[in-house]
């Protein structure tokens, strides 16, 4: 075997990855809006996965509650922006990393500015991890990255594991397919299955608009492998090899499932 050349940070991907996929992953631009759960531990997996540019979008800080399942939640971070403990996590990972933080998060003043990239690099492709509360901003990134020709994918945290949708550019507008005219997101809709050992009334209240989205620690790290497996997927083999809409990916680890389904034969 030739000795290897590359970053010595990532020698242990060798084997995974021949080093002229590990140049591609180097060369790719992720942005990851939205770093809580299922977002925040995706970035530390791209940054070990040796992904050489990240852009980062939040504008949220840590509140105690987010100690279940968030990666750069602890008490020492309560109060600090999310992008900031993340960034610094990812730069602590690879110093070579280019990172942006963008602190307003996804706006629909600021989504051709994210898409454009930074440095000359635009962005390749786009996780959005954006919360329920969000649903016109993740209309407007939707929107942008259909205009762009960029791949945008949603992974949901659902208990013990978690649901991936992904979306090429000639997929139908997210909204048409999950926002209600109220302005919120269907959740039942884009929800494939709950696994049966969740509390039902939490779920109801939640689906309601009422309370929060149960959710675990389990649920984010699911969500952020099936994620960044998707993105190595279109990297190395190309985009039209991704799981995408209409099929979905479904996984619950406490039930033993594992789903490729699709939304047109439900």
């Amino acid at each position: 075997m030739e000795p290897f050349t590359g970053n010595p940070r990532f020698q242990r991907n060798l084997g995974i990855l021949d080093e002229e996929s590990m140049k591609r992953v180097a060369d790719t631009h992720v942005l990851v809006a939205g770093v809580g759960g299922a977002g925040g531990q995706c970035a530390a997996d791209l940054a070990r996965l040796g992904f050489g540019w990240v852009t980062l979008a939040d504008f949220d800080v840590y509140e105690i509650h987010n100690a279940n399942r968030q990666i750069g939640s602890f008490d020492s971070t309560l109060g600090r922006l999310k992008i900031d403990v993340v960034g610094d996590m990812c730069q602590d990972i690879n110093p070579e990393l280019r990172i942006r933080k963008v602190a307003e998060g996804v706006t629909e003043d600021n989504v051709d500015s994210l898409l454009s990239g930074f440095d000359g690099k635009p962005v390749d492709y786009v996780v959005e991890a954006i919360d329920i509360v969000g649903a016109r901003a993740k209309e407007r990134l939707h929107q942008a990255c259909r205009k762009r020709d960029v791949v945008i994918m949603t992974a949901l945290m659902l208990g013990f594991g978690a649901a991936l949708h992904v979306f090429q550019p000639d997929a139908p507008l997210y909204e048409d397919l999950y926002v209600l005219p109220d302005g919120r997101i269907d959740l039942p809709k884009i929800i494939p299955g709950l696994g049966g050992y969740v509390v039902q009334e939490y779920w109801d209240a939640c689906f309601a608009g009422r309370g929060h989205a149960p959710t675990c620690v389990v649920g984010a790290t699911t969500a952020a492998g099936m994620t960044v497996s998707e993105i190595m997927r279109a990297v190395l083999l190309g985009r039209d090899q991704m799981v995408s809409y209409p099929e979905y990916l479904y996984v619950d680890f406490f039930e033993h499932r594992y789903v490729r389904g699709s939304v047109t034969s439900a």
